[in-house]
């Protein structure tokens, strides 16, 4: 922190950088589906979301328009620039107004930069919170309001970077989710028909029956923690990839499902891996394609065979029944491979995403300290 105070920056408290003006105590009478929407934690952080409204006199103080800066103190700590258009703030959340010394920009960043401070020394125990207290005993270093602009300029170009990765990984997905459902809608639209209904007619090549006579499901193995600290391969259970043992190896390439507590994943696994007893393995592909069952495991949705039971719970019995249309080898392979190459955009993206946020990190901590300073001429 020193390097702050040798450039000449200040000493000051969360609290002299701007006021902050804690949202009205709305109650349900004030509630209504007339007037400015109410923001209280959840509406901040999810656009989502649904609001009640407020129509009347009582909130006028605590009207927020886009571009406020709005901090929640209380339960879940985040600070953000509202842009939803004009609305009413409900308490726990600040709108936080800067000084004339400091730039708004820079103290989003700034308050982001001390979230992580701030939420160990916060207080309550079912609700934790910061107090306008904790503000103004908590130090920070303010340079000058130009280092300020140009420090806000540098990490506003890199939020917008991630914003925009974000925003493509999220259409990639988009893309890959109807691909896949274009691809393998012959081949669940069979088991989807009424009772009533003759089932629509399968594209030429491609065989109907019960998913159980396309691949075997089989439940795993109840294999103790202690096994699996033993072992070399991975041991695959509802909720992921967890650990090892090889005692009961299954050599791959296998496709796993959860069989208790978590129901929606589905994993391949290229090499030797242990199915864990709350999992279901596929232990026969009957000649299929493993990428392409994992793929239509993935599109049945299994969690809706869900046993009803106080654990969600799934049955092999109740899902190889299910009717389904698999198509050729070779055009299982095709399906895959037009699956597969999303897939590959999607990664290459999320690993650049990741990136960006490591720099942003370490960015955050060299511009905020005053351990690297930003020249009057700032770089792309």
């Amino acid at each position: 922190m020193s390097r702050g105070q040798d450039a000449g920056w200040q000493l000051r408290s969360l609290a002299s950088l701007g006021t902050y003006l804690n949202g009205f105590a709305f109650k349900p009478q004030h509630w209504g589906e007339n007037g400015l929407p109410i923001v209280r934690i959840r509406e901040l952080l999810d656009p989502t979301v649904e609001p009640d409204r407020y129509e009347g006199p009582a909130a006028k103080s605590f009207l927020i328009e886009d571009g406020d800066l709005i901090f929640s103190w209380s339960a879940t700590l985040a600070v953000l620039f509202w842009n939803r258009g004009p609305a009413y703030l409900n308490q726990h959340l600040f709108k936080v107004t800067p000084v004339p010394d400091v730039n708004v920009r820079f103290l989003h960043h700034l308050i982001n930069f001390h979230l992580d401070r701030l939420a160990a020394m916060s207080h309550g125990t079912t609700m934790k919170h910061v107090t306008r207290g904790d503000l103004d005993h908590y130090l920070v270093w303010l340079p000058g309001l130009d280092e300020q602009r140009r420090i806000a300029d540098v990490l506003d170009a890199l939020d917008d970077r991630i914003a925009a990765s974000s925003s493509l990984i999220a259409k990639l997905r988009g893309a890959e989710n109807g691909m896949t459902a274009s691809l393998l809608a012959p081949a669940l639209g069979i088991g989807l028909v009424g009772n009533d209904t003759p089932p629509p007619r399968a594209p030429a090549g491609w065989r109907v029956g019960a998913l159980g006579t396309f691949c075997t499901l089989q439940r795993g193995f109840d294999i103790t923690q202690a096994e699996q600290r033993k072992g070399l391969y991975p041991v695959i259970s509802s909720s992921g990839i967890t650990s090892h043992h090889d005692q009961f190896m299954v050599d791959g390439p296998g496709v796993v499902t959860g069989r208790k507590g978590s129901l929606g994943g589905v994993y391949y696994c290229e090499g030797p891996f242990w199915p864990h007893d709350t999992s279901l393995w596929v232990k026969d592909f009957h000649g299929n394609d493993p990428e392409f069952i994992a793929l239509l495991l993935r599109s049945l949705r299994l969690e809706r065979f869900d046993a009803a039971t106080s654990v969600p719970t799934l049955n092999r019995n109740t899902v190889h029944p299910f009717l389904v249309a698999v198509p050729t080898l070779n055009e299982q392979k095709s399906i895959v491979s037009i699956v597969e190459g999303f897939s590959v955009r999607t990664r290459t993206e999320e690993g650049s995403l990741t990136k960006l946020r490591h720099i942003k990190i370490g960015l955050l901590d060299d511009l905020l300290t005053g351990r690297v300073r930003v020249p009057e001429e700032v770089a792309s």
